[in-house]
């Protein structure tokens, strides 16, 4: 039933919210009713805020008040619906809103139905009296999603924008034969490589995919390894954040190790500080690297004694264990270096890639956990070196991009030999020497 669409490929930080904002606020002004979806609530949350941002509030949310960002619950539908006094009033309602939002899962509830899904003749585009008809359905994140999930939103509309990035994470599909068959490629990325290969065969053919060309958030030399390696050059830096730097309201503090003042020089927006395994470690477990750990403790300490607020640092790891490491480090005492646990409200956010993608923060922390080179077919070094999380993982930092890493364990592994050669030609591999432990004095 869908007679036309549109592909937006918007790499990290290209402003596709921003895109997907004016977009609404546009074909709204035309008299045209939009649906909005995104894999997570987070995305639908924020497509929804940055309307807010450019005056636009005529929308309605769909979901529980639980799963929403308490900037949107006053427009969710039950809120609105209390607001009216009235429960026979929701498709009314529905209906007067030119702009309903919601995740893909909700789309494709069975609440949601189309009539021409429930037993009424005819199809959606001629059911113009139906609250849930619409003229555009807007997706984000839709290179996350298969297509079985994405059909239920697109089942509303008669038209449809797919906004996403076939580069960063894809849909998860656990089963390998799933995946082997297809399931794994989404909607976006199988249309774009259409449009690709339809494009070269018709130079004069106009595309169905809109590329956003640059990025406002990554320093220059953060941006650059991405652009290289994952995007064929063509990602560039706006002028505003191209030479953007940390700017700590102190300097270092006394008694810090030469190799943490090194990192934290702001004029370096990159670096990556070398943590070898400590002798007697060697045997660490896989997915864990407590030397890593307490590198990152360091780090974090001259960050919030340099004046760094909690809110600009996220950390990263790509195993949960290490996430799980590291949150012990960060929220523990210990005496020995004079470390102050951080409080459980912090600001300071600690998690792994996947629940990083979207995200951004003034400084980032990346621990690879890793001892020793993982074996060539192992799971391990599969999920560590996939192009799709390692992009997204290095391109979450607006200002400083700090990885932490044993050098000579990842030197040999896909992209992390680009991206030590990279940081060595810009002398930004510094050897880690951890502070020494006060050593308690015994009376005589």
């Amino acid at each position: 039933q869908m007679q036309d669409y549109l592909l937006i490929h918007g790499p990290p930080g290209t402003g596709k919210t921003s895109v997907i904002a004016e977009i609404v606020k546009q074909l709204c002004q035309q008299g045209q009713r939009v649906l909005l979806a995104a894999f997570t609530n987070q995305a639908v949350d924020n497509m929804l805020k940055r309307l807010e941002l450019k005056g636009f509030r005529d929308f309605v949310r769909l979901g529980h008040e639980r799963s929403v960002d308490s900037a949107i619950q006053e427009r969710l539908l039950i809120r609105l619906v209390e607001q009216q006094g009235n429960s026979s009033s929701v498709h009314t309602l529905l209906r007067s809103i030119p702009v309903v939002a919601s995740t893909t899962a909700t789309w494709s509830s069975e609440k949601y139905t189309p009539l021409s899904f429930n037993g009424a003749g005819g199809s959606v585009g001629s059911q113009t009296d139906s609250a849930l008809h619409f003229d555009v359905a807007i997706i984000d994140e839709a290179g996350q999603l298969t297509i079985p999930a994405i059909l239920g939103a697109l089942r509303f509309a008669k038209r449809f924008i797919l906004v996403g990035d076939e580069k960063q994470l894809p849909p998860l599909v656990l089963s390998k034969e799933a995946a082997r068959t297809g399931l794994a490629d989404s909607l976006f990325s199988m249309l774009k490589q259409i449009d690709f290969d339809y494009s070269k065969e018709h130079p004069e053919a106009v595309s169905a995919c809109v590329p956003l060309k640059v990025q406002y958030r990554m320093n220059k030399w953060i941006s650059h390894f991405a652009s290289k390696v994952f995007y064929e050059g063509q990602l560039q830096a706006h002028t505003s954040v191209a030479s953007r730097l940390l700017t700590p309201v102190s300097t270092a503090t006394v008694g810090e190790m030469p190799s943490i003042t090194r990192t934290l020089d702001p004029r370096a927006p990159l670096v990556f500080l070398d943590v070898q395994s400590e002798p007697g470690n060697s045997g660490e477990q896989e997915k864990i690297s407590n030397a890593e750990a307490r590198a990152v403790r360091e780090v974090v300490a001259g960050l919030l004694a340099r004046g760094v607020e909690e809110a600009g640092i996220g950390i990263i790891a790509p195993y949960r264990a290490q996430v799980a490491n590291l949150r012990r480090h960060l929220f523990s005492d210990d005496e020995a270096i004079g470390w102050k646990a951080l409080l459980p409200t912090t600001s300071l956010s600690v998690d792994t890639l996947d629940r990083f993608q979207g995200g951004e923060r003034s400084v980032i922390i990346i621990s690879f956990a890793t001892t020793s080179a993982p074996d060539v077919e192992s799971r391990i070094r599969e999920h560590l070196t996939n192009p799709n999380r390692l992009n997204v993982a290095l391109t979450r930092a607006q200002r400083k991009l700090i990885l932490v890493g044993h050098a000579l364990a990842l030197e040999s592994l896909p992209i992390f030999q680009r991206l030590l050669t990279y940081c060595r030609g810009m002398h930004a591999v510094i050897a880690y020497t951890p502070t020494p432990v006060a050593t308690p004095t015994t009376p005589r």
